[in-house]
């Protein structure tokens, strides 16, 4: 699934569902905080001549942090799609 707006309003709010329920989930969020935790660590301990195996660490780090913002994205993008309400 490559474009979001080829989806109708019921497939968007299937998604954004999906989304938030992943968001919210104690299991998903542990594990994305021990991943994160974990990666820090492996930064922090890289020896200063390293820098290459830093800049993967810290890669990976921000993938998941981009992932987390595409779940985000997912449920914004739903909440755009719905009619808007006139004052």
């Amino acid at each position: 699934m490559s474009n979001n707006d080829d989806l109708t309003l019921g497939e968007k709010a299937e998604i954004a569902d999906s989304a938030v329920h992943l968001l919210e989930s104690t299991a998903f969020n542990t594990a994305f905080d021990e991943l994160n935790a974990s990666l820090v660590q492996q930064i922090l301990a890289t020896p200063p001549d390293q820098a290459e195996e830093r800049e993967r660490l810290y890669m990976m780090f921000k993938a998941g942090q981009m992932f987390v913002q595409q779940l985000a994205g997912l449920v914004n993008n739903y909440n755009l799609a719905l009619p808007q309400e006139v004052e």
